[in-house]
């Protein structure tokens, strides 16, 4: 760059006449006729600059990619689990099958009845050997329940557990490590280790609902990601509050059933399975105590939906806490009067100070033969979106 000052300095000392009528075409031949030798190295020190500006660009490029592809690989390149959200894949020996389910069994305890019981979580054995083919899996449990080192799943815990982590599940000091995000992003990892079934299944018994609740947030955070993530229905959405005053998210696929100001009602539904969500008001408090909240259940399909009704058995009405609101939720049974139709509903209903209504917001599913439990709870989840009032 020095040498090319230089050039520039020498020819500002030249005096040459100027072209008459200023083209710059004539203005640059005549440059080329006076001065050949000195225009030929000015233009090969431009080239040689540019050509070394080129290569330090390139060489920065280079360092660049080559960093932010160690980043990747270190930190943002695992991959997002995958698999059933409602299936827990446990690794553990074949002889230990029945310890495994009996520890199990005091953590993931839930069952919807269809009437069919069908469990909330359904567990599903892989030997310890085949972890390669099932880590990228969202739901992880592998367990150990002896010291013996000849044991599959023995050998997989003290492979996956730090030597002193390992040393401690082993004298009772923490058989229940959870970890997150081991193998893949969104995936939970339990590992239960210990010296014999008993003392697991009774620490499970212990702290069995914290554990639970660990892999039930993970299932709804994916779930609404899977319904919510992807297109929506934002124009019906701002409709239904602009219209009655509270909203929630609607995934595509729903359609408006009806909606009444009249009735008080709003009711969406799908098909293939059938299955619909439905909001009922009214105006004031008209629930004080469970007693109430059963009473006006009972009331809600008798006085909207004329063919269906509320079976007695596995009716139940429990206090909760609905988002922001104290209120109950109702579980069952509904059937038809008319055909040989039923299956399970989830509801709720709590009184909104804000709106001055007592809401009740009903979840329905017709899925005959097949499972319903990961169905209902995502109109579970849906439901849970209620809002009167919008976020800032």
């Amino acid at each position: 760059m020095r040498a090319l000052q230089n050039l520039l300095h020498k020819l500002k000392r030249v005096k040459f006449r100027p072209p008459v009528g200023g083209l710059e075409n004539v203005f640059i031949a005549s440059l080329l006729t006076t001065f050949p030798a000195l225009i030929k190295q000015i233009l090969l020190l431009f080239y040689s600059h540019i050509r070394f500006r080129k290569a330090l660009i390139m060489k920065k490029i280079i360092t660049i990619l080559s960093i932010s592809t160690l980043l990747f690989m270190t930190g943002c390149g695992k991959r997002t689990a995958m698999g059933a959200d409602d299936e827990l894949i446990v690794l553990a020996a074949l002889e230990d099958r029945g310890a495994a389910l009996s520890i199990l069994g005091k953590i993931f305890s839930d069952t919807l009845y269809t009437p069919a019981p069908e469990p909330y979580y359904k567990a599903k054995f892989v030997l310890p050997g085949e972890i390669e083919k099932i880590r990228n899996h969202p739901n992880l449990i592998v367990i150990s329940v002896n010291n013996d080192l000849t044991n599959p799943g023995t050998r997989l815990v003290k492979q996956i557990l730090p030597e002193k982590t390992y040393a401690a599940s082993k004298n009772s000091q923490k058989s229940f490590i959870i970890s997150k995000d081991v193998y893949a992003k969104k995936q939970t990892m339990l590992v239960i280790s210990g010296s014999s079934t008993e003392e697991l299944v009774e620490k499970a018994q212990e702290i069995g609902k914290k554990i639970y609740n660990q892999f039930d947030q993970q299932f709804i955070d994916r779930q609404s990601r899977f319904l919510f993530n992807r297109a929506r229905k934002k124009e019906l959405e701002e409709k239904i509050f602009n219209q009655f005053g509270f909203g929630l998210k609607i995934p595509w696929g729903f359609i408006v059933v009806k909606d009444s100001a009249d009735a008080k009602l709003f009711w969406i539904g799908k098909e293939n399975p059938f299955r619909w969500i439905v909001v009922h008001w009214e105006d004031g408090m008209v629930i004080k105590d469970q007693e109430d909240a059963e009473r006006f259940s009972r009331q809600i399909p008798k006085r909207f939906f004329n063919h269906i009704r509320y079976v007695d058995y596995k009716f139940s009405t429990k206090p909760v806490i609905f988002s922001d609101w104290s209120g109950w939720r109702v579980t069952g049974l509904w059937e038809s009067v008319k055909e040989a139709q039923g299956g399970p509903f989830i509801a709720y209903t709590f009184y909104d100070g804000i709106t001055d209504r007592t809401y009740y917001i009903q979840t329905l599913i017709f899925n005959p033969g097949l499972d319903k439990y990961l169905l209902l709870r995502r109109l579970d989840i849906i439901a849970q979106t209620f809002y009167v009032e919008k976020d800032e």
